[in-house]
């Protein structure tokens, strides 16, 4: 039986000299594993579609196994993404995040979409650690771990001299109403900081990515993303050490 399905190749194991196994992220179902055979051929129909972040139309054959690439027609290459060790070491992070967190043969409303926007960031960004964080915090929202930022969940204030969030809960609080015994993890939010936060989590998808933020502002923005990202997938990202231990940006 075929499917056709847009997606973007987050996945790549080689088969002996010719063929591979790609992961594509796709909408409707979505990671799918699929056998590309012969994309490794020069002359091969399926050479750039088989590549790690193509995206194309891909008309898969399924079978009770498996799918297998029947054939792809390319709609974009994030190939210029590899000429930056930095960018590839952080797209590479972004697409493990996917491959292994996104549910398999599950609808996935704008998830391509999503990552495709990650990418496009990645390539035009002079500071990776926002778009990193962008991800990490939307993502974890589109995954169902959506926290509530609008005000402080005991008071409702929007905005104080000085605001708690709350990881674990996903919830803010203002200062006021802070409990300073609290033995749980906490962070405490820069008025930048939480600006940026409601923007990744309640703007629409392709202004998620864009906000202003300084420096010190931003270093407490990674730290909350990547927290809350890592604590509520409960996984680690071999990816995301090796951008950390070769990124050169540093917020500043």
């Amino acid at each position: 039986m075929l499917f056709t399905y847009d997606g973007i190749v987050v996945g790549r194991r080689e088969i002996g000299d010719n063929s591979c196994f790609i992961d594509i992220l796709t909408d409707e179902q979505g990671i799918v594993e699929a056998t590309a055979h012969g994309a490794k051929k020069m002359n091969s129909a399926l050479l750039s579609s088989a590549s790690l972040f193509s995206y194309s139309t891909f008309c898969l054959n399924k079978t009770k196994l498996r799918y297998t690439v029947n054939s792809a027609k390319p709609k974009y290459s994030f190939h210029e993404i590899g000429s930056d060790i930095e960018k590839l070491a952080l797209a590479s992070y972004f697409a493990q995040a996917v491959k292994f967190c996104t549910p398999e043969e599950q609808n996935q409303d704008s998830m391509v979409r999503f990552f495709a926007i990650a990418l496009f960031e990645i390539n035009k960004a002079k500071r990776l650690e926002t778009v990193r964080s962008a991800f990490e915090f939307r993502y974890s929202a589109m995954l169902g771990y959506r926290p509530d930022l609008r005000a402080c969940f005991n008071c409702g204030c929007y905005e104080h001299d000085e605001m708690f969030f709350l990881p674990s809960r996903g919830e803010i609080v203002c200062g006021d109403c802070f409990d300073r015994d609290y033995g749980g993890r906490y962070f405490v939010l820069p008025k930048e900081t939480l600006s940026a936060l409601r923007n990744i989590l309640y703007a629409p998808l392709d202004r998620a990515f864009r906000f202003n933020i300084s420096g010190d502002a931003a270093a407490v923005l990674s730290r909350v993303t990547e927290s809350y990202f890592l604590s509520h997938t409960e996984r680690t990202f071999p990816a995301l050490e090796y951008y950390k231990g070769i990124r050169i940006d540093n917020i500043v």
